[in-house]
């Protein structure tokens, strides 16, 4: 039998790089940090963490925690178009956020504001890196 004319001028150079990296455990590629990817993680963090069963308080819950993060302090107007609720579902998901300690929220003349609580961001922050996947 012919031995095949395709071999490589420097074949045990390219046979011992070969065998030298065959158990090199290459690193895990990183979480994504799109806002898609980013809700994901959170609203899994919050089936696991808050038991939030309902996958749409759980997408709900998810919008209020990627606007939060991006606004330091928001309006609870800002925050029901934001989550894509009426004003009524927007207030008793931000009711349970603070409840959980996650948020808060304060007056500024007539208007209420919302904001994460420094407890909320340190338990946010793995989430949202990926750092906890």
């Amino acid at each position: 039998m012919p031995l095949p004319t395709s071999l490589p001028a420097d074949l045990a150079a390219s046979f011992a790089r070969r065998v030298a990296e065959r158990d090199v455990v290459r690193p895990p590629e990183p979480p994504s940090q799109t806002p898609e990817a980013i809700a994901q993680r959170l609203a899994h963090w919050l089936e696991t963490t808050h038991h939030v069963r309902d996958y749409r308080a759980r997408a709900a819950f998810a919008q209020l925690l990627l606007h939060l993060l991006a606004h330091p302090e928001a309006p609870t107007a800002a925050l029901t178009s934001a989550a894509g609720l009426g004003p009524r579902m927007t207030a008793r998901h931000l009711l349970r956020l603070a409840e959980w300690g996650l948020a808060e929220w304060f007056y500024r003349g007539r208007t209420r504001y919302h904001r994460l609580t420094r407890s909320g961001e340190d338990a946010l922050l793995p989430v949202v890196t990926g750092a906890g996947a």
